[in-house]
């Protein structure tokens, strides 16, 4: 039987292995894909044996949502200052206090008032692998309304926070803050995977910095 950090390893080899050859750089993206690369592209559907991260990065990207693979903290403030700059969002808000200092290094200027902001940054509960949306709770929106936030939502997210369904996400709120349960907890989805009209005020231009924190748990 094979060790459980030589399990870890390989789990991290397969993720890595589908990032580098799936999902492209902000840069590469804009690009023009040719025949070839569209065909290989198009092979990498979601499969019932993908572990729980991949199953996400899958649905996600093929749902038209931006996804950002980080090795690391530093992988993560190099790759966020490119999307800020690149997408030339000058006004992004940020309602978590704890990731304004996360972000200090990328000496980052931050619109106080979300209505004024062109692009939104924030943390969240969990990313749910089956269906590729995000959870948040009133931790995260701070109560606001998800439709009153830029249409622009950046997610700076754990790889230890993606599970694989709604149920083992509110499971996973229950036991990180028991009583203390947060208000208002909801999925938000990309525009492209929304089919009817009610799930449409959830709907955002999603991006998404998955930093690898070689943990199975957060």
């Amino acid at each position: 039987m094979k060790s459980l950090s030589n399990q870890k390893r390989m789990k991290k080899s397969l993720f890595n292995k589908f990032i580098k050859k799936v999902i492209p750089s902000l840069a590469e993206s804009k690009a023009k894909l040719n025949k070839e690369e569209q065909e290989e592209q198009e092979k990498f559907i979601p499969d019932s044996n993908d572990p729980a991260d991949v199953t996400f990065a899958k649905v996600f990207t093929n749902n038209g949502g931006k996804f950002f693979y980080c090795d690391d903290q530093e992988d993560f403030y190099v790759k966020i200052k490119q999307l800020l700059q690149e997408s030339e969002w000058k006004l992004p808000y940020c309602g978590n206090d704890k990731l304004k200092e996360i972000l200090e290094p990328t000496q980052l200027k931050f619109e106080t008032d979300y209505q004024k902001a062109d692009s939104s940054i924030s943390t969240c509960e969990f990313l749910i692998a089956f269906n590729g949306s995000v959870m948040v709770s009133g931790e995260q929106t701070k109560n606001l309304k998800i439709e009153d936030l830029p249409e622009a939502l950046v997610i700076v997210a754990y790889t230890s926070q993606i599970v694989k369904n709604i149920s083992e996400g509110l499971r996973g709120i229950q036991g990180k803050y028991g009583k203390s349960r947060p208000s208002l907890v909801t999925t938000i989805r990309t525009k492209e995977s929304i089919t009817t009209m009610s799930d449409s005020d959830r709907a955002k231009d999603l991006y998404i910095f998955l930093i690898e924190d070689y943990k199975e748990h957060r």
